[in-house]
């Protein structure tokens, strides 16, 4: 499921309202009233659509998503951390999908406010969503009395610290380390099509384009580069100018921590901003990762070649992913 994210509009809100949770689940519903109305846009509410555009949940930040219990104990004077809460539509919930709603809503929010460091407040019955918030990296942390429906409840705090990733454009003094990040795909897996190691002055040629609409970077992390991902020409001739290619290569050892759709979310608001139409991405069939990456993030595959590519004893398929960004 890719989902995306957007400010809370009012007809958004009259829907969220209806929803009806069940059981002891039922101290999350909403009252259905105008204040319920207008609590959701108070500006710190985004509406969570899935790809048919259909509300699926909502996140808030702030004071929003504070618990008054956990004021009273002085929880909130710990700065340095943006309070966050989510709500999924009643119909999705145990349909575990909630891990897939909260990491995409963690990179929603880490881009959105530059945050690293969140803190979410649970009811401590609610063991189904603590248990995805602690797949998902989460600590607990304090656990405190709030009132709700004029009952004492226990809640318990729940915090959480990201890695925070940077894109710098690359430079010939980066040429090094993203030839060594290559080459480990060149002689260890059909990822890559080379069969031999690339030299400098190679690997400068695919990375730095002389024109400047074809943009690379570097993925860092703390200043220690984590991979790299650029935009290349789709094809010469003029008729192509807004279709680019898109790749993405990481440090074996990170692949799977989810920073190739950090990655990819970055890059593709690289190419709008440069008026590309289309991204088109070229993937080995056997690399099912990446395959699973870009349909996770709207690429539909619209090209099937059958072997190919030779390497490793073996003939390989190759796929083109396209989203028309």
């Amino acid at each position: 499921m890719l989902l995306s994210y957007h400010p809370m509009k009012i007809a958004d809100a009259e829907k969220i309202v209806t929803w009806k949770y069940e059981h002891e689940y039922a101290m999350y519903s909403f009252s259905e009233s105008n204040e319920d109305i207008q609590e959701l846009m108070n500006g710190e509410y985004f509406s969570v659509l899935d790809e048919l555009e259909r509300v699926v949940g909502f996140i808030c930040c702030g004071e929003s998503a504070r618990v008054p219990g956990g004021t009273s104990i002085g929880l909130y004077q710990e700065e340095g951390y943006l309070d966050i809460g989510l709500g999924l539509d009643p119909d999705l919930t145990g349909q575990k999908i909630g891990t897939v709603f909260l990491k995409q809503s963690l990179a929603f929010l880490q881009n959105q406010f530059n945050s690293s460091h969140f803190r979410l407040v649970v009811a401590t019955f609610n063991e189904r969503a603590i248990k995805v918030y602690e797949r998902t990296g989460f600590k607990r942390d304090k656990e405190f009395y709030s009132i709700v429906h004029d009952e004492d409840m226990i809640f318990i705090s729940m915090k959480m610290e990201m890695p925070i990733y940077s894109f710098e454009e690359i430079t010939e003094q980066d040429l090094t380390e993203v030839r060594e990040i290559y080459n480990y795909y060149v002689s260890n897996t059909t990822i890559s099509f080379h069969t031999e190691e690339l030299t400098l002055e190679e690997i400068k040629a695919s990375v730095i384009n002389k024109n400047p609409r074809f943009k690379s970077f570097v993925i860092k992390e703390e200043n220690e580069i984590k991979g790299y991902v650029l935009i290349t020409q789709y094809k010469s001739k003029q008729a192509y100018d807004f279709s680019g290619e898109v790749t993405i290569y990481l440090k074996p050892d990170i692949v799977g921590k989810g920073i190739g759709g950090t990655a990819l979310r970055f890059i593709e608001n690289v190419a709008r901003e440069q008026g590309f139409y289309t991204l088109i991405a070229t993937v080995c069939m056997e690399n099912t990762r990446s395959k699973s990456l870009f349909e996770k993030y709207g690429y539909e595959q619209c090209a099937m070649f059958k072997g190919v590519g030779y390497k490793f004893d073996r003939r390989l398929d190759i796929g083109s992913f396209q989203k028309v960004l």
